[in-house]
């Protein structure tokens, strides 16, 4: 400067973001901007599906790996489930209570039984596939999957 103060530069993203200060953003406008990004994600979502749906192989891995879930899921609630048994079984009482426990083991038990199989059926399909197939976007369009699975309505 011509007093001798020294020209200090400023950046211009300071700049904006100075000039942004006082401005926030109104209720509506976050409000538009978070209905735009869930309608983004729920977009990549729907696509993702999509493609899932449309490859054998995927659809078969996927199950595979959805039975071995559930059958680590019900291998960990029958081990709770029977030792909540065997704690509340023969107390005076609580008879009603150990008989729903016994129940609902017997039928852990045997939905674990069908996992098991379906499991190995799945296994079997992903190590030794029937076919291979990716359907096209006609056969199983995007907007089949977001009206099936990420709609309210039942239909």
């Amino acid at each position: 400067m011509m007093d001798g103060t020294p020209l200090v530069p400023t950046p211009t993203r300071t700049e904006g973001k100075m000039s942004r200060r006082g401005k926030k953003a109104t209720k509506a406008e976050k409000q538009a901007r978070r209905l735009d990004k869930d309608a983004q994600e729920l977009k990549a979502l729907v696509t993702d599906t999509a493609a899932a749906f449309r490859s054998s192989r995927e659809i078969v891995e996927d199950s595979a790996t959805e039975c071995n879930r559930r059958r680590a899921d019900l291998e960990a609630d029958l081990k709770y489930r029977r030792l909540a048994l065997e704690i509340w079984h023969g107390r005076s009482g609580a008879e009603p209570i150990a008989s729903a426990m016994a129940d609902l083991i017997a039928e852990n038990e045997r939905h674990l039984v069908a996992i098991e199989q379906l499991c190995s059926r799945f296994d079997d399909l992903s190590r030794n596939p029937p076919c291979h197939e990716d359907l096209g976007t006609d056969v199983v369009p995007d907007d089949l999957i977001r009206r099936r699975l990420f709609s309210d309505s039942p239909t």
